[in-house]
């Protein structure tokens, strides 16, 4: 029933109101200058149920003079009033405004630290009563009541917003991750030698031979072995004779001892590419460190790292070695 008190209104005078002036009286609601004036129709169906003042969409204050009555209206509603940032209680008798008023302002929760109430309120000064302007937020206030509505509009676009976020990170990691896959694809492609690679090797190795794969295969290795024996027995005597030097400054003593380092190592490198958990990592490397400790009373640290250098290089050639002969 109270919406209907602006039906005369036209859009135009809508959109420029910015301003409304509740006040009291019995005329119907007039615009001068952008302030559109509202009388509270004392005691009349007028103003009976719920303001809505979301016909406003320029609305930035309103004012309620201290002599309004609002007797029959619930509420005004505000909560679709987004430019709308005072409130202000006009006069000092606000004892007469809280009596004759028991309306409910329907805001958002948002507009409770946007909205600025301004009134005055009463103060006991010395020996006398005064009145003291005040403004507080209204949810810093306890003058007006007020009631939390909520827009499901907002609420549902900003929940779609949300799914839509999260919608589109996934699809940029699942994105990302295609991406790296072809990367590596395209790796493994250029890696691959191709038909006309394999022939060109198959001309240099086996000329006026058709390419026949396993033919090539072992011809490769021969070819390999043909270099590759007399480096790795060059590197295995040498290997040897440095292990017989070095048992012999360690004496019988720590015979025993160098034994067990070499043996740790070459579990250790023979472990790396297996499925030994870390635990056994663990004591191979602390066993290995124990003799190291040990025979630094007659080794440097240097010597004994490069006798195992040499026996991993070893080890790796002899692993190459027995590809080879396959």
């Amino acid at each position: 029933m109270a919406q209907t008190i602006f039906n005369h209104l036209s859009n135009g005078q809508k959109t420029e109101t910015k301003h409304i002036n509740f006040q009291q009286g019995n005329n119907q609601p007039y615009l001068s200058d952008e302030v559109l004036n509202v009388y509270d129709y004392f005691n009349s169906e007028h103003l009976k149920g719920e303001l809505d003042l979301a016909l406003f969409p320029n609305l930035r204050k309103i004012t309620f003079q201290q002599n309004v009555r609002f007797n029959i209206l619930e509420s005004i509603d505000l909560s679709k009033n987004e430019k709308l940032s005072r409130i202000v209680i006009d006069g000092q008798n606000n004892d007469y405004f809280f009596e004759h008023n028991s309306f409910t302002l329907l805001i958002k929760e948002i507009q409770l630290s946007r909205i600025i109430l301004a009134c005055d309120i009463k103060d006991y000064r010395g020996t006398r009563w005064v009145w003291i302007k005040t403004t507080n937020y209204l949810k810093d206030q306890a003058i007006i009541p007020y009631f939390l509505v909520e827009d499901k509009k907002i609420e549902q676009l900003e929940a779609e917003v949300a799914s839509l976020k999260q919608s589109l990170a996934q699809k940029d990691q699942t994105i990302a991750q295609n991406d790296r896959t072809i990367v590596d694809l395209n790796k493994k492609i250029q890696q691959t030698p191709t038909l006309d690679q394999f022939q060109e090797l198959n001309n240099i190795a086996l000329p006026c031979s058709d390419l026949d794969f396993d033919k090539l295969k072992q011809e490769v290795k021969r070819l390999k072995l043909k270099d590759f024996n007399p480096y790795f027995k060059e590197q295995k005597d040498s290997f040897e004779q440095l292990t017989t030097t070095t048992k012999n400054k360690a004496g019988d003593s720590l015979g025993a001892i160098l034994d067990l380092l070499l043996q740790t190592n070459k579990q250790i490198i023979e472990s790396k590419n297996e499925s030994d958990n870390s635990f056994t990592q663990g004591q191979l490397l602390g066993q290995l460190l124990t003799c190291q400790t040990l025979l630094q009373t007659k080794f440097t640290s240097e010597e004994l790292q490069s006798l195992l250098n040499k026996q991993k290089e070893l080890l790796m050639l002899e692993k190459q070695s027995a590809i080879l002969k396959q």
